[in-house]
């Protein structure tokens, strides 16, 4: 027990003697300027800011989500106005299948145009009047074109305007 208590008065007698004292330390660092130590705070980084009414729901399936997406399409299409109204006869053929014939105005009035289905019978249409499977409404007539405005429904859910146009063929085209 002599030699233990011996040996750590020993130990820490060179530890004091091996170290120089606080006051040395402190000169040592005034003479030297040493770099400021960085803030820790000012690495890390920012976290991107979170809209709460966008994210995904982490609990929700993507048989749900996609139930619940069809729903809202749905709802939308019964907004649409082309639904709310009587079809007119044009709405039973694609506008693919319509072709332009004429188009003409009489002496004070608006421009008025003849259509042609895939038959071949034609059908006289103005402006306001709706032609197509989506129910496009004929906004303008010119010399040339009919311009069509079909509302519909983008993969987000939403109405949204399309524009459309009938041009006049060529009779050499056919």
């Amino acid at each position: 027990m002599k030699h233990l208590s011996l040996f750590l008065y020993a130990f820490l007698a060179s530890l004091c003697m091996a170290q120089p004292s606080f006051a040395a330390i402190e000169n040592e660092n005034a003479s030297a300027q040493e770099p400021e130590i960085p803030d820790a705070l000012s690495r890390l980084m920012k976290a991107p800011d979170i809209d709460l009414n966008t994210i995904r729901n982490p609990f929700l399936s993507s048989f749900e989500k996609n139930r619940i997406d069809e729903a809202t399409r749905y709802k939308n299409r019964k907004r649409l106005p082309s639904n709310k109204r009587k079809r007119e006869v044009l709405e039973q053929f694609d506008l693919s299948t319509l072709t332009l014939v004429a188009t003409f105005k009489k002496a004070g009035r608006d421009w008025v145009a003849s259509v042609e289905d895939s038959t071949g019978k034609s059908y006289t249409i103005r402006r306001g009047n709706h032609m197509g499977k989506r129910g496009g409404r004929i906004e303008k007539i010119d010399g040339q074109t009919v311009y069509l405005v079909e509302q519909m429904i983008n993969p987000a859910g939403e109405v949204v305007d399309h524009q459309t146009t009938l041009t006049l063929a060529e009779v050499n085209d056919r």
